[in-house]
């Protein structure tokens, strides 16, 4: 059967499925998109690049499992953002989370040495990293990655309507913080690409 005859897949997840036809295809799409979730998410950017190799190799380690979810991008994102808070919570409890102001304009030039998009966005980096937790991971997964706010909501264990509170309230301290008329946000996946 050629590729033309196939029908057009249903849903997002089914097209991530079609996406990935191998663990290194899975990687390549989703490496840029959870390096820079997590450089927004974490207090400390050098922590981006090892926790998104650890959550890459636990996806590797169940990856016959993972091709059987609805979306394996999501459980990726999940399971990194899951990482990122309980190493944040072993830094606090330990007070390796540095409080001043110069550790956290170093902090963002090191994200802007791991990814050229975390380079021209300082700024929103910042900003979002001001942000309460949730609020911060759901503008991230939302805008950033392009989740709707129902598959938001499902990797953050939280309803849909919840989702969109943390949204609002994200986008609305954003645009203070930001000093600006609209949030910005980086474009979103093309249509028929995984979120």
């Amino acid at each position: 059967m050629s590729q033309a005859s196939l029908p057009e897949p249903s849903s997002p997840g089914q097209r991530a499925r079609l996406a990935m036809s191998s663990f290194p295809e899975f990687y390549r799409q989703y490496w840029p998109r959870l390096v820079r979730c997590l450089v927004t998410q974490a207090g400390d950017s050098r922590w981006a690049e090892d926790i998104a190799q650890e959550t890459m190799l636990a996806a590797i380690a169940k990856w016959d499992e993972l091709l059987t979810y609805e979306r394996p991008d999501a459980w990726l994102f999940k399971v990194a953002i899951r990482r990122v808070r309980r190493l944040e919570a072993q830094a606090r409890e330990r007070c390796l989370v540095p409080e001043d102001d110069d550790a956290a304009a170093g902090d963002l030039g090191i994200a802007a040495s791991i990814d050229v998009w975390a380079g021209e966005h300082l700024d929103l980096i910042a900003a979002i990293r001001s942000l309460p937790r949730r609020q911060a991971e759901v503008i991230v997964l939302h805008h950033l990655i392009g989740y709707t706010l129902a598959e938001t909501g499902e990797i953050l264990g939280m309803c849909e309507a919840t989702a969109k509170t943390h949204l609002k309230r994200a986008r609305d301290r954003l645009q203070v913080l930001l000093h600006d008329d609209h949030v910005p946000a980086p474009p979103r996946p093309e249509r028929g690409q995984p979120a």
